[in-house]
């Protein structure tokens, strides 16, 4: 029996349809871009960022010094690093195609190796992104050969381990910091250490990072770069710390955990947990959430307005001050234009001094801005500012200004907007990063944290100069509002953050991580004393008073997440001693990065257990980088004076499109009416991706009957275009014949489809968009008698048509995508196409299209998702639907009202697909489509001109994990279950619906009395995540006479 199956999904070609959903990139802005060159990189910018750039390339080529030690590797392919000026900037690139969202800080893809990153205006953060992705980029080039390329070429099999990649790239960026320490510290005293493998999402980084210490401090930074060129000989992650340390992933977690109790358990002694000191407002393990961050009590002491993600998006809730009871949701984050994020990386809610509207920054289209929001009607303003980023509003006492930062110019500053005459001014106006703005009661004195140091003077210093300074240290200051002058309040060696005046008292609340953990400090304007009055084990940020300094509300970090806690009478906190973490205690020690410099040595032992990939596809290229790789010499030779003027400033290039490959590959795939097919395909790119080819081609004798692709994409203004040229040649066994000798001739088909496609994609938005569209089709059918013995072939039937499409979409799409599929939001689609007749070969349609698709969270595990999909196809030349079935079905028992598969065959579906003698066979094999999933049924099980289908699942969690141990070491995780009701109708007349006559001229005389135009089923399954997501379901066939038995079905794919 033919069973319509996929083995391997085709890399299909960029566009002959449009895209069916997706959220949109919108290039708001031209960039003109310009770079400069080192030996080892390439940075570009756009605009008058020469010194940014200047900056990032200085700092690159210190972090590239520091990692090429501690990897034993020298690069031997440049990296371009390509600099953004905001992150709504960075989120229009296209070298990656995903859409970049707001906790994304910059980002390393491996088919050209290239870093792509924003800056915020904190110079420390960027310091530290281009830091951390050059890690990326160099473990790239050390284990991949800095491009997928040499991936596929060289069979390369080794995946690092999320934990291993991103843990490596914090430490070797940030060493380790009071931060971290927190996050580990938590960890240890709640005892919910994971183990190694289990270092997943936000663990990856900070437990990864934990790992990397404790190696570095017992074996020494030196074995950083052997446990890499292990790993790299061996193409396996766990064998190469086996080899390098003497220990798997289990005696590894063992050895770390022995590690951080004793680095932590004496930290507990004489320290307090933040529910011991205060009364919490939310529960973040009680709603199964992680952020309840950023609260801003109101000045009457009654409500908080916080930050929270317990509906699995970033929401404003306002809760009552008292209980912490939710009293509404003012915001729905992360769902619309006006909230696509609301910046809670850096949040900043303020209140009206009348408790009846709060201000906050979020994301909107180009650009941020700023939204009073009244919390009873929920009625909202918005204050647009062209800066490239907005965050952290604070309002004036008299309810006239509002002060927040804003980004402009590689600069972050604190402004002022007056309300009334609707003017901005910047009042901080340099270079250095200034935040988290707050005003005095009287409102003339705005406090605030900057990286100034000494340094209050303006617009003097730029991004070169910041190289030497010392950006990584914050402190507070305060600036008069009328005369701009700033005064600095703390002068410390540690960090502050989130200063608040109280309102009855000449005195500041700030945080500070003094010896090693965060607490609540007081300061004394009059005598300029501080004092701390908390002891803590982990950490409290981001303060807020009410008017009468009753009551102080915090964010707070405990058991693995955050959440909202409460202090009364604040001012009478007694000050306390806290004594040194065992980090900052033994820092100089145990966090020196002096090593040896074994570059030279990199390559011992690298002969053993290798393999010769000389004769794999490309070899030619993997010689040719084997080579480079053993040679221990620069990348680049050549002089300074090359990159750099006699002044020391480097040499600006004008950016020029140059096309490159990123990779190169064969597909496989099998095609449920055109059987085995298999294409090699070509992908070219210029390095920002706005310019994107590809080529695919399976070569014949001859051109007509080969298969070849061409398809470009110009992504680089708002409006998109893409275009394909296409010819695709299929050949099938239609059966014998015989010549006059009596002989037996073989009958072969040949189908031919070639034509040209193209298509403009104009958004409006990140979720709105249009797509117009037209496909020219040649589509060309001959019948050809071979005959071997006389050795000659003879066309014995030629058919064919033209026909130009053109087509119109709109689709929109704020779903939010879990571990399988979307899990909450709306997409729809809506689509019409149509065929105008053209002369005697030319067929004549419309057809309309409309997929509505709605998920709704119960919680973050559990979904409800509902599907409606119709679709209608008019004129002289209807198309057909095919409904049943279900997408890369690979194998199932299958029945059908109640009839055995293996008993019917499948010559229903034969009958309408590929009958000779049907005069519509070329159109329902081209223009025909597939409605599904409609799981119990076959594919076509079906067909007409409209159809009618609808779905809907329950998603739910199954198994969390699963480890075996026979036949194979195996662990399995985050296995899904679903329950599922698919049911469908397709018709051509409606009467097929009252009347079984017109139902036995379409499907034959032998169908059931109780035959209809619908199709009911129901079932449940699971999703296991192996090598892709293989589905397992269990299909009933729910007919007049109740239910048949289960049918089991096999296929892969996300969920719809």
């Amino acid at each position: 029996m033919q069973r319509i199956i996929f083995i391997l999904l085709l890399i299909s070609s960029m566009m002959l349809n449009a895209q069916s959903f997706g959220q949109n990139k919108v290039q708001y802005r031209d960039y003109d871009w310009q770079f400069i060159s080192s030996p080892q990189f390439d940075v570009y910018y756009y605009g008058d960022e020469m010194e940014l750039a200047h900056f990032t390339m200085e700092v690159a080529a210190d972090a590239y010094e520091q990692i090429a030690k501690h990897l034993r590797w020298n690069l031997k392919k440049r990296v371009s690093i390509i600099v953004y000026h905001s992150h709504n900037e960075f989120q229009q690139t296209n070298v990656i195609g995903q859409y970049m969202q707001e906790g994304i800080g910059g980002v390393t893809e491996l088919f050209k190796n290239r870093v792509v990153l924003p800056f915020e205006g904190d110079y420390a953060a960027f310091r530290h992104v281009i830091h951390h992705e050059l890690v990326h980029a160099m473990i790239n080039d050390l284990v991949y050969g800095g491009r997928m390329q040499n991936v596929i070429a060289g069979g390369m099999n080794l995946r690092i381990p999320l934990w291993a990649n991103e843990g490596l790239a914090e430490y070797l960026s940030m060493n380790w910091d009071t931060q971290a320490d927190m996050t580990i510290r938590d960890l240890a005293i709640n005892e919910r250490i994971p183990t190694i493998r289990e270092l997943e999402y936000f663990l990856a980084y900070k437990g990864g990072q934990s790992v990397w210490r404790f190696i570095a401090t017992k074996y020494g930074r030196e074995k950083i770069g052997e446990i890499f060129q292990a790993m790299k000989r061996h193409g396996n992650a766990e064998k190469g710390f086996k080899e390098a340390l003497g220990m798997d992933f289990e005696e590894l977690t063992e050895q770390w955990h022995k590690y951080i109790k004793k680095e932590y358990y004496p930290d507990v002694a004489g320290r307090d947990e933040v529910k011991d000191i205060a009364k919490p407002l939310t529960d973040h393990k009680k709603d199964k959430n992680f952020y309840n961050v950023s609260p801003t009590v109101s000045p009457d002491g009654s409500k908080i307005a916080v930050l929270s993600d317990r509906s699995g998006y970033m929401d404003v809730y306002i809760l009552d001050a008292v209980t912490g009871k939710k009293i509404d949701r003012v915001v729905k984050g992360n769902r619309s234009i006006n909230f696509e994020e609301l910046k809670f990386l850096q949040p900043g809610i303020s209140w009206s001094p009348d408790s009846k509207q709060i201000v906050i920054a979020a994301k909107s289209g180009a650009h941020d801005a700023l939204y009073l929001i009244d919390v009873n009607t929920g009625k909202e303003k918005k204050i647009n500012f062209n800066l490239d980023g907005v965050f952290t509003a604070s309002w004036s006492p008299d309810g006239k200004q509002l002060a927040f930062v804003g980004n402009e110019g590689g600069a972050s500053d604190i402004y002022l907007y007056d309300l009334d005459n609707k003017e901005k001014i910047n009042i901080t106006a340099d270079v250095f990063s200034d935040t988290e703005p707050s005003w005095s009661p009287d409102g003339k004195t705005i406090v605030f944290v900057s990286d100034r140091g000494g340094l209050s003077n303006k617009g003097e210093t730029t991004a070169i100069d910041m190289l030497s300074h010392n950006y990584d240290h914050q402190d507070i200051y305060t600036i008069d509002v009328d005369s701009r002058d700033v005064t600095r309040i703390t002068d410390t060696d540690y960090n502050e953050n989130y200063p608040i005046f109280a309102n009855t008292d000449n005195s500041l609340f700030y945080t500070g991580d003094y010896q090693g953990t965060w607490n609540l400090f007081r300061h004394d304007l009059n005598s300029g004393r501080s004092q701390v009055v908390t002891n803590l084990l982990t950490g409290l940020f981001q303060l807020s008073l009410t008017r009468d300094d009753g009551t102080l509300v915090f964010a707070g970090y405990a058991g693995l997440g955050w959440d909202i806690y409460r202090i009364n009478n604040p001012l009478a906190l007694d000050s306390t001693s806290v004594s040194a973490t065992n980090f900052i205690a033994n820092r100089k020690e145990n966090d020196q990065e002096e090593l040896a410099d074994l570059r030279k040595h990199k390559l011992k032992g690298t002969a053993a257990n290798t393999t010769d990939y000389s004769t794999y596809i490309f070899a030619w290229e993997y010689e040719q980088y084997n080579k480079e790789s053993m040679r221990d010499q620069p990348l680049d030779s050549k002089p300074d004076s090359i990159y750099k003027k006699d002044d020391g400033d480097y040499i600006p290039q004008a950016y020029k499109t140059r096309f490159s490959l990123d990779i190169a590959q064969g597909a496989y795939g099998y095609n449920n009416v055109f059987g085995h097919q298999g294409l090699f395909m070509f992908y070219f790119s210029d390095i920002m991706g706005d310019h994107q080819i590809s080529v695919a081609m399976e070569s014949q004798i001859s051109l007509q009957n080969s298969d070849y692709y061409l398809n470009y994409a110009y992504l680089k203004n708002r409006l998109n275009y893409y275009f394909t040229l296409f010819h695709q040649a299929d050949f099938f066994y239609a059966g014998y014949a015989f010549n006059e000798m009596g002989l037996p001739t073989d009958l072969t088909a040949r189908m031919r489809h070639y034509g040209l496609a193209a298509m403009a994609s104009r958004p409006f938005n990140r979720f709105h968009r249009i797509d117009a569209g037209l496909i020219i089709h040649n589509l060309d059918y001959k019948l050809f008698n071979i005959d071997s013995y006389l050795n000659k072939n003879e066309i014995i039937q030629d058919d064919g048509f033209v026909s130009a499409n053109p087509t119109l979409s709109y689709i929109y799409d704020n779903a939010v995508f879990g571990y399988t599929g979307p899990v909450d939001g709306f997409r729809q689609n809506t689509t019409f196409e149509m065929s105008p007749a053209m002369g005697d070969k030319g067929i004549s349609y419309q057809k309309l299209k409309i997929d509505m698709r709605k998920y709704q969270m119960i919680t973050r595990d559990y979904s409800f998702a509902g599907r409606l999909f119709f679709g209608t196809s008019t004129g002289k030349n209807p198309q057909k639907y095919f409904l049943g079935g279900m997408q890369n079905w690979i194998f199932g028992t299958g029945s059908t009202d109640g009839v055995d598969d293996e008993t019917s065959g499948e010559t229903r579906w034969r009958n309408v697909i590929l009958d000779s003698n049907n005069n519509t066979l070329l159109q329902d094999i081209y223009f025909s489509e597939f409605a599904y999933p409609l799981r119990g049924a076959r594919y076509s099980e079906r067909f007409g001109t409209n159809v009618l289908l609808a779905n809907l699942e329950f998603r739910f969690p199954f198994i969390q994990y699963f480890q075996l141990g026979f036949p194979m070491k195996m662990v399995l995780g985050n296995i899904r279950g679903h329950i599922f009701m698919d049911i469908g109708a397709a018709w051509d007349d409606r009467r097929e619906f009252s009347d079984f006559a017109f139902l036995q001229a379409k499907y034959g005389n032998n169908i059931p009395e109780n035959f209809s135009p619908w199709i009911r089923s129901i079932g449940y399954g699971i999703k296991v995540p192996f090598i892709y997501l293989l589905r397992i379901e269990a299909a009933y066939d729910w007919t007049d006479s109740g239910f048949s038995k289960p049918q089991w079905f096999l296929s892969i794919g996300y969920d719809w």
